[in-house]
């Protein structure tokens, strides 16, 4: 048996419901600079490097195209190398809700470490 076969079922769906949880948040965090998608890809990859489900191609891209139409993020095409690419950037409703998530994850995480410290488990 290998690792995956032998974790906790229970374990691995709450590993899927948080990664899912977080990809919307951390693309807005990492558009805090104009980004093409692929770097976003990436560097999620990079952070994530055994995230559950394993991160495909296509989730940044659907997560961007959904921030895009809700007029989250904005999209600038440019030639690079030969070949378009897209830069997405957050607009000033990206970037309030950027800053509301950050808040509320600050709160959250706060809230996470003190219970956690509470009863010694870290």
């Amino acid at each position: 048996m290998n690792v995956d076969e032998q974790e906790n079922p229970l374990l691995k769906a709450w590993k899927v419901q948080l990664s899912r949880g977080l990809l919307e948040f951390l693309v807005l965090v990492l558009l805090e600079n104009k980004r093409h998608g692929y770097d976003i890809l990436q560097t999620i990859r990079s952070l994530f490097p055994r995230s559950e489900p394993p991160l495909s191609d296509g989730t940044i891209y659907n997560i961007l195209t959904r921030l895009k139409s809700k007029d989250l993020v904005s999209m600038e095409t440019v030639l690079f190398e030969g070949r378009m690419r897209r830069y997405y950037c957050l607009t000033k409703k990206g970037k309030q809700l950027q800053q509301e998530m950050i808040d509320e994850w600050t709160n959250l995480n706060s809230s996470v470490i003190k219970a956690l410290e509470m009863y010694s488990l870290i």
